[in-house]
């Protein structure tokens, strides 16, 4: 069997922890309930990242729930990025600073962050204990509220982590925070094992390229052998990923991409990506665009073996300007499981046809090539 941990580790320059145990979660109806229940049964710590904290119904629950333990005596820090949160309510955030919540804005409009302020954290992590983890895609506002069963909710794939590999969710927490606040956060004792799983963590910043983010995407095209199926809300490929792709596809690889439809929070973004759909789909790679609702998911697995997921889209933004967070493992069963939903977001999607692709209206087709412009900030 392919050694897809020695792989990903040689990419990325990472290190798998051993030892743990990662529970799936699909759309806010389970997402929300269990961050929740781990906020509330904080005993120690919490440490909480988010890029979307909208003013909303459950951005207020999120706040009371950090509040409240946060007068019980929990340490609580809540890092929100100064761009994804700026329509954050400002009653909230007073509210969480009286109760004792340690709140941090990641790079806010100064001066001195003018160079910087492109680069955001897109990050989304959720530490309780030191021993309980999320991350994935969500965001805290009511459109990921539900089951993604109508267009106000969003369909969001996110996941729990129980074990060791915690402490590289804490590790990424801590460097953004101490970004923001100049506070060093110490390392937490490392978790007790709780599963059979080894995780890699790639958290990816800006800078030297490629960046981790990218060289984890690369590997990802370069190892497999019979399916590589991708699923991103944005989906605006550099030229080389494009190469890559259709070469997986031209070498008998089985490739489907699953991203937004008509019905997207980032319609520039979208055309920008369409740009792309002719090449690969001449080349033999399948591209779906979601029709429900707007799609939020971030994952791709390899082989009926792999997976990462996480916070990073398959476009410029995540892979070179952001900060980004994903976990990578090996598990059939879960895999499997992700695959069974991947159809399942397939079957609610539009298969583009290249001869019906070829037929676009003029105009739409020029919006279609003039979006590419802007496509290494999106």
């Amino acid at each position: 069997m392919k050694n897809y941990r020695d792989h990903f580790e040689n990419a990325t320059g990472g290190q798998s922890r051993p030892g743990n145990s990662v529970k799936l979660l699909t759309n806010g109806a389970e997402i929300f309930p269990a961050m929740l229940e781990a906020i509330t049964g904080a005993q120690h710590s919490i440490e909480f990242a988010t890029y979307v904290l909208w003013r909303s119904d459950i951005a207020t629950e999120f706040a009371n729930a950090l509040c409240e333990r946060a007068r019980a005596g929990v340490q609580v820090r809540l890092l929100i990025d100064a761009v994804g949160g700026a329509v954050m309510s400002t009653r909230t955030v007073g509210a969480l600073e009286r109760a004792g919540v340690k709140v941090a804005w990641f790079r806010p409009i100064r001066v001195g962050h003018l160079m910087k302020f492109n680069h955001r954290t897109h990050r989304k992590i959720l530490v309780v204990d030191g021993h309980t983890g999320f991350t994935g895609g969500v965001g805290i506002a009511d459109q990921w509220g539900g089951d993604a069963d109508n267009l106000r909710h969003w369909r969001e794939t996110h996941c729990i982590i129980e074990g060791p590999a915690c402490a590289d969710l804490h590790s990424s927490f801590a460097a953004n925070w101490f970004e923001s606040t100049a506070e060093r956060l110490g390392n937490p004792r490392e978790a007790d094992h709780a599963g059979h799983l080894s995780i890699l963590t790639t958290s990816s910043t800006p800078g030297q390229r490629p960046t981790a983010m990218e060289s984890l995407f690369e590997a990802a095209i370069s190892v497999a052998e019979k399916r590589l199926w991708i699923t991103t809300a944005y989906f605006v490929p550099a030229p080389e990923f494009v190469a890559a792709l259709c070469a997986a596809a031209r070498r008998g690889v089985d490739v489907r991409i699953i991203t937004n439809g008509p019905h997207t929070n980032h319609k520039l973004t979208r055309r920008a990506g369409q740009a792309t759909y002719d090449t690969l789909v001449e080349s033999g790679v399948e591209i779906f665009e979601y029709q429900r609702t707007v799609l939020h998911v971030k994952l791709i697995t390899v082989d009926h073996q792999w997976v990462t997921l996480g916070s990073a889209n398959f476009d410029g933004r995540s892979l070179v300007l952001n900060d980004e967070l994903n976990i990578s493992f090996v598990d059939r069963q879960l895999v499997a499981y992700l695959d069974r939903q991947f159809e399942e977001d397939q079957a609610s999607s539009r298969r583009i046809d290249l001869l019906q692709w070829r037929r676009l209206p003029w105009p739409e087709r020029v919006a279609i090539s003039a979006s590419r412009i802007f496509s290494k900030q999106l």
